[in-house]
């Protein structure tokens, strides 16, 4: 999708009435070791009860889903019931993603969403893991909590792939993922690693702050833009990114160093379009500052030197 087919369709603007998305927590990084107990201890579901007279491969899914939690009994259910390679396929990638094993869990989801699923074993996803929640980290510092569903999955591949060092491939995966405000936080993020500016400004067009993910993304917007050298335009995403008084604490902070990189006139770009970063008026005057301060110690030091010397040849005299 272009820049301008995403100018015309905001990416960000969803539609629906209903969502997978349940929650989303924005967290300083020194939080992050609590933050991961929390989304562990919040992951574990009640396993709902199998129906009456279930087939041996449903109680055999069920428990490796439920009750076991290892990729590798869902990766073994998958080889032994190609049927299931789909579904089972899919959990062990998301047991693996919630474990942290990003490598693994980039291979798995990859296979499930291009294995296949005999009637049965979509029955069974619709009856039995529909409820089940994942926390995904859709950009740095940010989280969602998404039901089990087409888009928990990309997500959490979009994710891994990135944390491997292939952002061109999770870039592709979030392409076909109806417009919402995760999906467009998760894109931008790996937009803004690869060095597009341009695109992300071109998803973010018309964003307000209603969300904390909303206020991430306008941090977002206005680093692209401030990168691309049109401060007016950054510094209204930042005051828009700030406007809300609920907004995360730890989304206000990186506002703030926004607001504060602008006034500095950090990382816009020369008048040639080069991507050199131009010196600024506050930066020239700071570096005066710091020069006279230390002529004036110097100066200082050299006068106590001098009397000192002449304290040291006064006896002699």
């Amino acid at each position: 999708m272009s820049s301008g087919e995403l100018g015309r369709r905001p990416s960000f603007h969803d539609t629906r009435d209903l969502t997978p998305f349940r929650g989303a927590q924005v967290y300083a990084p020194v939080r992050g070791a609590g933050r991961r107990i929390a989304q562990r201890v919040a992951g574990r579901v009640r396993a709902p009860r199998l129906r009456a007279f279930a087939s041996k491969v449903e109680k055999q899914v069920h428990s490796a889903v439920f009750v076991h939690g290892e990729p590798e009994r869902l990766v073994l259910l998958a080889r032994a019931h190609p049927g299931w390679s789909g579904v089972c396929y899919v959990m062990a990638g998301m047991q693996a993603y919630r474990q942290h094993h990003h490598a693994q869990a980039a291979e798995l989801l990859a296979r499930g969403l291009a294995g296949s699923s005999e009637p049965a074993a979509a029955a069974f996803a619709s009856q039995y893991l529909g409820g089940i929640r994942h926390w995904i980290e859709v950009s740095e510092g940010v989280d969602v909590e998404v039901l089990f569903s087409e888009e928990a999955v990309a997500l959490a591949l979009a994710h891994s792939l990135r944390e491997i060092g292939r952002p061109d491939e999770a870039l592709d995966v979030l392409a076909p993922l109806p417009p919402s405000v995760p999906s467009a936080l998760a894109a931008c993020g790996i937009a803004a690693a690869l060095g597009q500016p341009l695109e992300i400004v071109a998803r973010t067009e018309g964003l307000t702050n209603a969300t904390d993910l909303a206020a991430a993304l306008l941090v977002l917007r206005a680093r692209a833009l401030r990168e691309l050298g049109r401060r007016a335009e950054a510094q209204a995403a930042v005051r828009e990114a700030m406007r809300r008084r609920r907004t995360a604490f730890a989304v206000k902070n990186a506002a703030a160093t926004e607001r504060a990189l602008l006034m500095l006139g950090v990382g816009r770009r020369g008048r040639n379009g080069g991507g050199a970063s131009a010196p600024s008026s506050a930066f020239d005057e700071l570096r005066a500052v710091t020069r006279a301060r230390r002529a004036r110690e110097s100066e200082a030091r050299e006068l106590w030197l001098r009397d000192f010397q002449q304290l040291d040849r006064a006896p002699g005299e």
